[in-house]
């Protein structure tokens, strides 16, 4: 079963999307915010997907998007980032960083899917 690692500052959001995904059949972490993320990450196992928000404390996900993929462990792990007021600067930021996708919230639990779908290679 392939593992996604859920990053959000706000429990009800991971837990929702959790919730969904593994309606469609995946298993979920989840961690508060971008410093948490990398400690499970350190900690194992592996992940196969990454989602992050990026508005949180402590570690924003753009910042956690870039200490990934510089993360020779971690650097293949594809990354979805997301946030409600993404701007064109902050999507090329992220693409350039290395993101997959950059979404804005709200976004069709659909699209999500089949982003994840995308980003696992999964039919």
């Amino acid at each position: 079963m392939q593992r996604i690692l859920l990053v959000d500052d706000h429990e009800m959001a991971r837990k929702a999307m959790k919730h969904f995904l593994e309606h469609h059949g995946y298993a979920c972490e989840e961690a508060e915010h971008g410093a948490a993320a990398l400690a499970k990450l350190d900690q194992g196992p592996s992940v196969d997907l990454i989602v992050s928000d990026n508005h949180m404390p402590v570690m924003i996900g753009m910042e956690l998007l870039v200490q990934v993929k510089a993360n020779p462990h971690f650097g293949s792990i594809p990354f979805i980032l997301y946030s409600g007021n993404i701007t064109d600067e902050m999507y090329q930021r992220a693409i350039e960083a290395g993101a997959l996708a950059v979404l804005n919230k709200p976004y069709n639990f659909s699209d999500f899917v089949a982003m994840v779908k995308k980003a696992l290679k999964t039919p």
